[in-house]
């Protein structure tokens, strides 16, 4: 094994290093939640918490009821069929026990392959670095550990993810294979159906609408063309919907032979108090945990840069806006809503200003070709933005919105995108180092919280 080699092992080996290190100063600061993460029967308290403010395994009480006797509710079988299948248990603290155990392994291989797609992905290792890291020390990263389904979802992700990759030089059936697999796996672990559904579709619109946009300022190609042109991806698409909506069916299948009701799982989720709704002062105050608001704002400025870089990739002239010079810009990603509205004020202010050498650098940038057409890199903006969507109009909170976007890394994929191909050099990583600083400190606060049996998010 040459440097090289060393090297690209030792730093997943790192970044375990600094989950680690937060989980032990909040364990120590609170050693109850050493005693319950190690305890494979559920502690005595001398004052039972109570719901809905407390509980004592939370949603992994729900799992490892399924886990003994399968049934049909809002929570998706295949998690508790690995774990009813390989160890058999007869109680729901065994269950847990073992969910958490197997959680554990599923989340240390995990961060190993995450950091090997992102290399390959951004041929960056210290950008690989800095986002692994950034997705193993947040503070919803606990889940991965504590015996929910983020585990083994973040894992059949992140082979999602490596599949899709365009660096990936596979036989395209073979991929379409793996890809089928993979979906029907993720389908049949989380209630994702509408995000994937959704994010597949997005996605070949985005990419088939940019080449028409670059096609008609070129004044040729038709429609039926350019169609032509990406059937790989339509085929993509298609498997990935059909895929999807074959993992639902089985369970959904379970459901009608169980309950008389395919949709039940839906049904069930209505008792959570979901309703449509607007609630527009969640732009402003999650009413649950900070790490909610971030999770709300930062897929959609994302979003935004990336339409930016396609407008001006396609159109080939300068626009008019707002680059901020200062790094202690940065710090306002603590807080979005002042970051947007900072940012909309002074684009006002300065909407004259035209940034010429940015600009230009960005037009002879061949890698924002490159991303016109980056199948994965659409359809991690939009899984995540499907899931703010959904939570913005159908809570009265942002509860676990925070869980859907920073325990799972197709935020953080779209992220590296941005940050290898689109953001320039000088501007360096300070927004992904205060991430990770902030993160750390949540997450050594959710450990405290975990052993108080609080809300986590």
């Amino acid at each position: 094994m040459n440097k090289k080699k060393y090297v690209l092992f030792a730093l997943p080996l790192i970044i375990f290093s600094g989950f680690l290190f937060c989980t032990i100063l909040g364990m120590l600061l609170n050693p109850e939640s050493f005693y319950k993460f190690f305890s494979p029967t559920q502690l005595y308290r001398a004052i039972p918490p109570q719901l809905p403010h407390r509980s004592y395994y939370w949603d992994v009480e729900h799992y490892a009821a399924l886990a003994i006797n399968p049934s049909c509710n809002a929570f998706y079988p295949l998690w508790p069929f690995i774990i009813r299948s390989l160890f058999h248990p007869q109680n729901i603290e065994q269950a847990a026990h073992y969910f958490l155990v197997v959680a554990n392994f599923l989340s240390f291989i995990g961060i190993f392959a995450l950091f090997w797609v992102f290399n390959i992905a951004f041929k960056r290792v210290s950008l690989a670095f800095l986002l692994v890291l950034a997705y193993s020390v947040n503070p919803m990263a606990i889940f991965r550990f504590i015996g929910y389904t983020e585990s083994l979802f973040a894992l059949l992700s992140t082979l999602f993810i490596w599949v899709c990759l365009p660096r990936l030089k596979i036989n395209q059936n073979i991929k379409l294979c793996l890809i089928f697999m993979l979906t029907f796996l993720l389908a049949l672990t989380r209630p994702v159906l509408i995000q994937i559904c959704f994010s597949s579709l997005a996605t070949l619109g985005t990419i088939v609408y940019i080449q028409y946009l670059q096609e008609k300022q070129s004044l040729g190609g038709s429609i039926f063309t350019i169609i032509s042109q990406h059937l790989y991806e339509i085929k993509l698409t298609i498997n990935i919907w059909i895929s999807a909506l074959l993992g639902y069916s089985v369970y959904g299948s379970f459901c009608l032979i169980n309950r008389g009701d395919f949709l039940a799982p839906f049904q069930d989720q209505k008792l959570w108090g979901k309703s449509l709704g607007l609630h527009l002062e969640l732009l402003f105050t999650p009413k649950s945990l900070l790490f909610d608001l971030l999770a709300l704002y930062l897929p959609f400025i994302v979003l935004f840069l990336a339409i930016i870089c396609v407008y001006l990739e396609i159109y080939q002239k300068s626009i008019p806006f707002f680059i901020p010079q200062s790094r202690l810009w940065n710090i306002l990603f603590i807080y979005p809503p002042l970051l947007v509205i900072l940012y909309i004020f002074n684009l006002l202010k300065y909407h004259k200003v035209r940034h010429d050498e940015y600009i230009k650098q960005l037009m002879n940038n061949n890698y924002v070709s490159f991303l016109n057409e980056n199948y994965i890199f659409w359809f991690s903006i939009y899984f995540t933005i499907i899931h703010c969507i959904i939570v913005f109009f159908t809570q009265d909170r942002l509860f676990s919105l925070g869980r859907f976007i920073f325990a799972l890394p197709f935020f953080f994929i779209a992220v590296g995108y941005t940050y290898r191909y689109l953001i320039p050099k000088n501007k360096g990583y300070d927004a992904i180092f205060i991430f990770i600083f902030v993160s750390a400190i949540a997450l050594i606060e959710q450990w405290y919280n975990y052993g108080q049996d609080k809300w986590l998010g």
